[in-house]
């Protein structure tokens, strides 16, 4: 294998040009965000290979069917075999990237603690405030409404492994973003995902304040 520093170096290289396609809020930046957030989960938990968590996270929206049509775990495979990473660390990078996804509702009994931190991150990408932001970025990405008051809050929420898509960006947060706080796998995830979550909480019960001011 390369070096660690040449192998990340190269990657980095695939993943911003495979984030090209992606709207801001699912582009590079993200990945930035949930790498460091990855690297940070581990050192606050004291476990995890440190290669296998940096490339999971900067791998992990590779092949995201929201943005492109393609075999996401093939391509990675494809890249790591050819950078000489050791297999069980590509094993473990392609499991996190077909897994790591809400929408699918998956996590492998079998899961390492690299799959954990790396999903945590991503889940604490998707709230607080940062969460709101990329929210409304990709429902006006999806020519989503804001909000629309005429289906209730309380009809069926998207069910992960559905591929069901939410009525609105603000049913968006009682579909997903309001239920992970509760699926965190790690202390540390669980710890941060509070302080965001009670963000969100905050910011719902602004938005329909402004919302109703006047309504007859």
């Amino acid at each position: 294998m390369k070096d660690e520093k040449s192998v990340i170096g190269e990657v980095i290289s695939f993943v911003k040009q495979v984030m090209s396609e992606h709207e801001s809020g699912h582009g590079w930046s993200h990945i930035e965000r949930v790498v460091r957030m990855a690297l940070h989960i581990r050192e606050s938990e004291g476990h995890g290979e440190r290669l296998t968590v940096e490339l999971g996270a900067l791998l992990h929206d590779v092949g995201d069917h929201k943005f492109r049509a393609h075999d996401g775990p093939a391509e990675i495979r494809r890249l790591l075999e050819r950078l000489g990473v050791d297999s069980k660390v590509t094993d473990e990078v392609v499991r996190i990237n077909e897994n790591i996804s809400f929408s699918k509702g998956r996590r492998p009994d079998s899961a390492g603690i690299e799959f954990r931190i790396v999903q945590d991150a991503d889940r604490l990408d998707a709230i607080g405030a940062i969460g709101i932001a990329r929210a409304f970025s990709y429902g006006g990405f999806s020519g989503n409404e804001i909000y629309d008051p005429r289906i209730s809050i309380a009809d069926p929420p998207l069910l992960a492994g559905t591929g069901s898509k939410s009525a609105s960006t603000i049913h968006h947060f009682y579909d997903k973003l309001l239920l992970l706080k509760d699926l965190m796998n790690t202390p540390t995830g669980r710890r941060l995902a509070e302080e965001r979550h009670d963000y969100m909480v905050r910011y719902l019960e602004r938005f329909f304040m402004e919302w109703n001011t006047g309504s007859m």
